[in-house]
């Protein structure tokens, strides 16, 4: 239990800053993508005995690097590419898990998630990861702000846009399968994508987009992994529908503010 709050506030910290810059970019279905290719790799992984999550981060990365190299060509749809990624994994594991004897029980936590999978090797992984991750964006987060407002302008400024890039989609790629035994290949994705389009809804600002984001995340997390704990259910649906109702309270809440409540719908009388 203590490894798995670790894990969480550790991981939801770093997907929550790639969040801020993946989704008004429009590439949420990323996340999707990458996770469910990464499955592969897990099964490679299982099938010669190695470190699963190894093989999964390696070909991540790969598939990070390689959707960042044509995320610029107006001729190949970027959700295609993504989608026949996500369809080639899938069906990759699929075909080497049959190569594999007996029950696989691992694989369905590796699907899922599940809190007894996390390993204190798994916390060290996650904490080098997240001092990475923070130290990569002090560096870029001027470059990533003006490229996710607009990519041509900095251009003009002269600023480093290819690596500021490189660094966000493959760096997402990475945190993503850094989360899998947490909440699972299918609902990892919740997390990049859910806290910041909550938070989205309620800030007023990028600073406080950013750190309704982290508090979104963090809390989500952990609270769905008491939920899962105490009511016995599965770790990665527990936040995952909890991350779902924040969103929708966060979608209440801007709806009521926007309307003219407090305010006379009566013109004054000349």
């Amino acid at each position: 239990m203590q490894r798995a709050l670790v894990g969480a506030a550790l991981l939801a910290v770093i997907l929550g800053l790639f969040g801020v810059f993946m989704v008004p970019r429009k590439l949420s279905f990323m996340a999707d993508g990458i996770a469910h290719a990464s499955l592969f790799g897990i099964a490679v992984g299982l099938l010669v005995g190695g470190m699963p999550l190894l093989w999964a981060i390696g070909l991540a990365a790969i598939l990070g690097c390689f959707l960042a190299k044509i995320s610029d060509n107006e001729s190949i749809p970027m959700d295609a590419v993504i989608g026949i990624c996500l369809v080639g994994g899938m069906s990759g594991a699929l075909i080497t898990m049959t190569f594999i004897p007996g029950y696989k029980p691992e694989l369905f936590s590796y699907l899922f998630g599940s809190i007894l999978g996390i390993e204190w090797g798994d916390i060290y992984i996650l904490g080098t990861l997240t001092v990475v991750t923070l130290v990569m964006f002090k560096l870029q987060w001027r470059t990533l702000v003006i490229t996710t407002i607009h990519n041509d302008l900095s251009k003009v400024l002269g600023l480093k846009a290819n690596t500021a890039k490189y660094f966000l989609f493959i760096g997402t790629s990475i945190a993503l399968i850094g989360g899998v035994k947490l909440l699972g290949v299918i609902l990892i994705s919740a997390l990049l994508v859910i806290p910041y389009s909550s938070a989205s809804l309620i800030g007023k600002s990028l600073k406080s987009c950013v750190i309704l984001t982290q508090i979104i995340a963090v809390a989500g997390t952990i609270v769905g992994i008491f939920i899962s704990y105490i009511f016995d259910f599965p770790t990665g649906p527990a936040i995952g529908l909890l991350l779902v109702a924040i969103y929708i309270l966060s979608a209440t809440y801007a709806k009521i503010r926007s309307q003219p409540i407090w305010k006379s719908q009566h013109t004054p009388s000349d």
